[in-house]
């Protein structure tokens, strides 16, 4: 399945304990969201990133391959959190060609605002850069950082 991965998931230390099968396909944008901080982690002891649907906004990931038990772990792994917080969500990504894909992602079922920590958001920033996402999308994720 054709997953859309941002945040933490991007982190390949947690990618690949989390998706040991995954396979990379592109770098894409979810165009008209944003990122919110709707969820609280006990692990991270911060907010946890979601998306958020926020016109003019985008929210910068990849696109991955993951097979039936990648996708098994993950929905396990989110053990810090009740089960059902995170949902699946059809979503339409754009490639860095300017096509238009419809892929799964993972959205949050909101529960209030936190802010999250520089520790956690280090841990993205690492993924970004993994990935080789372009500075706009580091910039973002600094820009939450706590004052």
């Amino acid at each position: 399945m054709k997953f859309f991965l941002y945040g933490d998931n991007l982190n390949p230390t947690q990618l690949k304990r989390r998706a040991p099968e995954h396979k990379f396909l592109y770098l894409a944008t979810l165009n008209d969201h944003t990122i919110k901080f709707c969820r609280w982690s006990s692990q991270w002891r911060c907010g946890l990133a979601s998306i958020a649907h926020s016109p003019g906004e985008k929210v910068w990931g990849g696109v991955f391959e993951l097979t039936d038990e990648d996708l098994k772990i993950m929905d396990e792994f989110e053990q810090d959190v009740p089960q059902g917080a995170y949902r699946h969500l059809q979503i339409t990504v754009v490639n860095e060609a300017g096509e238009k894909e419809l892929v799964t992602t993972y959205a949050a079922n909101p529960i209030g605002k936190f802010k999250p920590k520089d520790h956690y958001l280090d841990w993205i920033i690492k993924g970004l850069k993994q990935w080789k996402l372009p500075e706009e999308a580091v910039e973002q994720w600094q820009a939450y950082r706590p004052s």
